[in-house]
């Protein structure tokens, strides 16, 4: 979350920002390794084994769309984004449809590399994709 102040503020620790200053949120948290085992490593189950560790009574937590100190994808408190949750529908819409249509597989047989970017994590963009469109009518348009 980037922010540029339109006024001078002085926060409630004393910091005096003045007028135009710009200013962010950390996102270390979201490869912090006392929060996510082993951060630096993808791992695709990492928030499903989140919510089931944290069982019964914690629906809301560790989902795409939840919102935490530790997760600021989408901002956090009163400031986190409202599309999110449209965004988070329409992701997996696109997704469906990009498997019920298309058979995807690596063309190497090797597992591609993972990329640090600051606080992202990102797939090696050299990475090689055999795609091919299934043949077959499954009553999905375009």
């Amino acid at each position: 979350m980037h922010r540029e102040a339109t006024k001078p503020v002085t926060l409630s620790n004393g910091l005096e920002l003045p007028e135009g200053s710009r200013i962010a949120v950390s996102c270390q948290r979201m490869t912090d390794g006392s929060v996510y085992l082993d951060p630096s490593r993808f791992d695709g189950y990492r928030y499903l084994r989140m919510r089931e560790s944290l069982g019964a009574g914690n629906d809301g937590a560790a989902h795409f769309v939840s919102t935490s100190p530790e997760h600021l994808g989408f901002g956090h408190g009163q400031h986190a984004c409202p599309g999110r949750f449209f965004a988070a529908n329409e992701v997996k819409i696109i997704l469906c449809h990009l498997l019920l249509k298309y058979d995807w597989r690596l063309a190497a047989e090797q597992q591609p590399n993972t990329i640090n970017f600051g606080f992202t994590m990102e797939v090696d963009p050299k990475a090689k994709l055999e795609i091919r469109r299934r043949t077959g009518d499954l009553g999905l348009k375009a």
